[in-house]
């Protein structure tokens, strides 16, 4: 009993005397007995107790009133028990309220989050009625989702490819397409969408004369979008009013091999860029297709073909607007004057044509071609370059140098055969390099193969008939000469 009654001390925060008392009085070993009740129990009815802030009476009872002591005493236990079971039920309900909100706050591992934006949509066109779609990995996607509407139409599902492409084989040549990429998680979500357009049209449509340079970077987008795995556009410079002069190379960026075509170093002969823009597009076209037994896609797989497609487009816009036989660029340098020589004379004056300016590659345009022809003899093993100027319907290709004379002799063979062109025997070409001609520059100084094409039988500018003669007469030149290189 001395044990209960230290317990009786802790649990209801009396002094041990009290706790004496009530031994005495037989209460704590009525306690002890009755059902239920435990050293516990005793701590919950000081906790009763204390909260009800009434002290606990320790004061003596007669004998006589033990047993209505002891039942008051049982009904008091009999409460707290219920009172306990009412806050614990209320202790629980609260604790899943909590949990509830917790749980609801928190992410579930079913609970994904949503898929990003499809991220580097592009599209090549493999033929007239197949387009392949291809786009950048995305994370934790179970699948894609591609649609296509028609122009003024509404969106069709075209299938949910695993993979981040998707082949579309049924479109129609002179249609205009939207294409939408969205990426599909677990649960179904779809993220943001990813959209592209394709006009399966003719790109390079020249309908005038003056084929203007604004109207050769609209084609030259348009063509790299269009044709996005087969060909890449590049500015290698600008020109003295600031236009971008560009690069369009097609074949395989990392081919070891390449091929150079400089077009309009001559303002007034822009047939030139015409001719040109139409090739491009003719092989892009047709990558995949046989020309007259060369396909671009096997010819190109090993070599990079790279088009300066309008090296002078100030003297063109000049030519076009203000005086329609200027030549030279916009500060009146002949650019075909102008590259390095092993002795640079200056002659000429200032103008249209024919100034060499005061030293080599003294203009913009002469140092931008110059540098991608040195940069790609270094590093893409330049084998030949071809000039596209106008007019004559002759074809240069003398050569002084015996290292480069049987390839020069290769690419002029195969011009002559394609074209129906003269020799240009009768026109005087320099042996050495005294005049700063590109050409000459090419062969003599950098000992690269070269030839030149003068296409149109008209004066410069040439007409606007002979844009589609001239194009059919040369379409296969060049893919010719990259296939024999």
């Amino acid at each position: 009993m001395i044990c209960v009654a230290s317990v009786l001390c802790m649990a209801f925060s009396v002094q041990p005397v009290c706790a004496q008392s009530m031994i005495k009085e037989g209460l704590t070993e009525e306690l002890i007995v009755t059902e239920d009740t435990s050293v516990q129990s005793l701590e919950q009815l000081a906790e009763a107790h204390e909260d009800e802030s009434e002290p606990i009476q320790t004061t003596e009872t007669p004998a006589g009133d033990q047993g209505t002591e002891q039942q008051g005493t049982e009904d008091h236990q009999d409460q707290t028990e219920e009172t306990e079971q009412g806050d614990a039920s209320q202790e629980q309900e609260t604790l899943q309220d909590g949990t509830q909100e917790e749980t609801t706050g928190e992410k579930t591992p079913q609970q994904l989050s949503k898929p990003k934006k499809v991220t580097g949509l592009h599209l090549t066109c493999v033929s007239d009625r197949k387009v392949l779609l291809e786009w950048d990995e995305s994370e934790n996607v179970a699948c894609y989702r591609v649609y296509r509407k028609k122009e003024n139409g509404a969106y069709k599902s075209l299938g949910e490819p695993d993979q981040a492409s998707y082949t579309d084989a049924s479109v129609t040549f002179g249609k205009k397409y939207t294409y939408k990429v969205v990426a599909v998680n677990q649960d179904d979500k779809e993220g943001t969408a990813a959209t592209i357009q394709l006009s399966n049209t003719q790109a390079v449509d020249i309908k005038t004369q003056t084929y203007t340079y604004k109207q050769m970077v609209t084609d030259m987008q348009e063509l790299e979008k269009k044709y996005s795995n087969y060909c890449e556009l590049t500015s290698i410079g600008e020109s003295v009013a600031g236009r971008t002069i560009y690069d369009f190379a097609i074949g395989n960026p990392n081919a070891q091999d390449s091929l150079l075509v400089v077009s309009t170093l001559h303002a007034r002969e822009y047939i030139c860029s015409a001719v040109l823009m139409k090739e491009i597009e003719y092989y892009l076209r047709n990558y995949n297709n046989s020309l007259s037994g060369s396909t671009p896609a096997k010819v190109l797989k090993n070599m990079q073909i790279h088009y300066i497609v309008m090296s002078n487009p100030d003297g063109v816009t000049i030519s076009q607007t203000k005086y329609p036989r200027w030549k030279a660029n916009g500060r009146g340098v002949d650019l075909n004057r102008n590259f390095p020589a092993n002795k640079f004379v200056v002659k000429g004056k200032r103008g249209s044509e024919g100034y060499t300016g005061l030293k080599a590659l003294s203009e913009p345009e002469s140092k931008a071609i110059a540098a991608l022809t040195t940069n790609l003899k270094k590093n893409q093993h330049l084998l030949g370059v071809v000039n596209y100027h106008a007019m004559g319907q002759i074809v240069f290709g003398d050569c002084a140098s015996s290292k480069i004379k049987q390839d020069t002799q290769t690419m002029y063979r195969i011009a002559r055969s394609l074209t129906g062109y003269s020799d240009a025997g009768g026109y005087s070409s320099p042996k050495s390099v005294a005049d700063g001609s590109y050409r000459e520059y090419v062969m003599y100084i950098l000992g690269i193969p070269s030839i030149t094409l003068e296409v149109g039988s008209t004066y410069a500018p040439c007409s606007y008939w002979e844009y589609e003669l001239a194009f059919q007469k040369n379409k296969m030149v060049v893919l010719k000469i990259a296939d024999a290189l």
